[in-house]
């Protein structure tokens, strides 16, 4: 069939023949085009919804990341003052020679003076060192000299506190007052004691070099 054969088709032929063409194209376009188009923006859609999905994620991580980073600034400030209110080992003696010293000056006579043994706390970063302490004196006296402990500027705890035995005494009420103080001392790296083993071997080393010494003598 050519042209000039569809131009004598009839009015009703070529409208159905006008119609069937447009079926094809548009059919055509849709199974070619359109659908392999829709199904590659759906898929580059669901993309960018994943991705938005991950940048809101990341986002609140950030967020929280440095809300942790200042979080951990303010603990590692805390953690420098509290150090800073620990007295070194060596620094210990003086600072209870200074308690003892204070319960002197605020009128207290110190009947014992007991310190005990000396243990690092659950955390490892500090040790524990805890006095016995018992002494005699007024209500004023015990009240001074615990308002002069609080304000030293390292940390002593007063515990398991005890008043009894009031008597008359000079004139005044004197009471036998018993308590723990308990300081503290910042643990340094290095300095913990070579277990029994290790002591003997070094020992062993230094009766060798000492032997040695003599011989080449």
């Amino acid at each position: 069939m050519n042209l000039k054969d569809l131009g004598n088709l009839p009015r009703s032929q070529k409208i159905i023949l006008l119609a069937l063409i447009f079926i094809v194209l548009i059919g055509g376009f849709v199974y070619f085009i359109f659908l392999p188009g829709k199904a590659e923006f759906d898929a580059l859609k669901t993309g960018v919804n994943e991705l938005n999905q991950k940048i809101n994620t990341n986002e609140v991580k950030l967020r929280r990341l440095e809300e942790l980073k200042v979080e951990n600034m303010q603990l590692q400030s805390q953690l420098a003052m509290l150090q800073a209110q620990l007295p070194m080992e060596q620094e210990v003696s003086s600072l209870l020679k200074q308690v003892s010293d204070l319960s002197i000056e605020s009128g207290l006579e110190v009947k014992l003076w007991k310190p005990g043994a000396r243990k690092k706390d659950s955390s490892g970063m500090y040790l524990e060192i805890p006095v016995d302490v018992e002494v005699s004196g007024g209500y004023h006296s015990l009240a001074s000299f615990f308002d002069r402990i609080s304000k030293l500027p390292r940390i002593v705890n007063i515990t398991n506190l005890n008043m009894d035995g009031a008597k008359v005494s000079g004139g005044g009420i004197s009471i036998q007052n018993k308590f723990v103080a308990t300081t503290f001392s910042a643990v340094i790296e290095g300095t913990e004691e070579l277990p029994d083993s290790k002591k003997v071997n070094k020992k062993d080393k230094d009766k060798e070099k000492a032997k040695e010494s003599m011989e080449a003598q």
